[in-house]
């Protein structure tokens, strides 16, 4: 590469602006070009599109009313277990709430004569 002036028989050549056409049809013409390829790749597999997923009715018997048929008994919810905590160095009613996933006022509820001020280590108390 050279420095300093350039040799008097050599003009400058000067870069011209991109015009609107060179601007926007290049894009558009690879757009165009990306929508044949794609029309023409689609029509050589078989023009298939995916189906909607079909929908089939199914006949309803006709309703009977007889008095047997009434309704159906349900069997009761089984009671949940009872579930006890033992007191560790520390804990009170609102860390024994967060770790077994319940609240001071349902443990305060479970548990009537225990107060929160005077827990001991090792003593058990309902949570569940």
């Amino acid at each position: 590469m050279r420095s300093g002036r350039r040799p008097a028989g050599r003009p400058r050549r000067r870069l011209r602006k991109a015009g609107p056409v060179a601007r926007y049809g290049a894009p558009a013409g690879f757009l165009l070009a990306a929508t044949v390829a794609i029309l023409l790749i689609h029509s050589a597999l078989g023009g298939k599109t995916v189906p909607a997923p079909a929908t089939t009715t199914r006949p309803v018997p006709a309703a009977t009313t007889t008095a047997a048929s009434a309704k159906p008994k349900r069997k009761p919810k089984p009671k949940p277990a009872v579930r006890y905590h033992v007191v560790q160095s520390g804990e009170g009613f609102g860390s024994i709430a967060a770790a077994e996933h319940t609240t001071v006022a349902q443990i305060e509820a479970l548990n009537p004569g225990v107060s929160s001020n005077a827990l001991h280590v090792g003593q058990k108390i309902r949570v569940g």
